[in-house]
């Protein structure tokens, strides 16, 4: 159950940083590399945001 829990607020923090991206995106009019560089985010996290953008 601990794990659900677990899986379930680092699907919330992965939508919540993709929603940001996404907000960077179009109001700096910059590419997805670009927002993710200026929020800092690490590859592994690039890698899981990339298919939510």
């Amino acid at each position: 159950m601990c794990q659900a829990f677990e899986d379930l607020a680092e699907k919330r923090v992965l939508d919540e940083k993709a929603s940001l991206v996404k907000n960077l995106m179009e109001t700096m009019k910059w590419t997805a590399e670009q927002a993710m560089e200026a929020m800092k985010i690490s590859e592994a996290d690039k890698k899981l945001l990339v298919p939510r953008l």
